[in-house]
């Protein structure tokens, strides 16, 4: 429930013979919702309406031609609601309840340091954003319709 790397990024185990190549080690950003179509996928069972989350079975096959290093995560409360993209290396949480953080992983890993300001950063953050709503959009999430995170959102693409 909260963006904190101690509750998000957590390995995930999967097998799956003469499909997945014993061994194999993927360190490409996933999210808890990419596991359903991913599972779906590889046992070749069709799903038969929209699910949130992204196909990964190409990626764990190694038949994936560009993955894209990012993954999306979202609180499970609606009382302080918010989303995030996730790189290997960076964080950009968008919260109603504070401002937009960045944080560095690779260089933070305690996520104390927002980078939000940066102006190092301003394109990365843009491109995030831009993605998280491309995301948002395509699955509509009803927390990228809370005026706070919509508003913070808009703000950062229009800079």
């Amino acid at each position: 429930g909260v963006p904190y790397e101690g509750s998000a990024r957590i390995p995930f185990l999967m097998v799956c013979p003469g499909k997945i190549p014993a061994g194999s080690v993927r360190n490409e950003a996933l999210s808890c919702i990419d596991f359903l179509p991913t599972a779906m996928a590889l046992m070749d069972v069709a799903v038969k309406h929209d699910v949130d989350g992204r196909d990964a079975s190409k990626l764990l096959t190694g038949d994936a031609d560009d993955w894209g290093d990012i993954a999306f995560l979202r609180s499970t409360s609606g009382k302080s609601p918010w989303l995030a993209a996730v790189t290997q290396r960076y964080k950009l949480v968008i919260s109603a309840a504070d401002s937009p953080w960045l944080i560095d992983m690779q260089e933070d890993p305690n996520e104390l340091h927002n980078l939000f300001g940066s102006k190092d950063h301003h394109f990365l953050i843009r491109q995030m954003t831009a993605s998280l709503l491309e995301y948002a959009k395509t699955h509509q999430d009803d927390h990228a319709r809370v005026p706070a995170i919509q508003n913070a959102m808009g703000d950062i693409l229009k800079r």
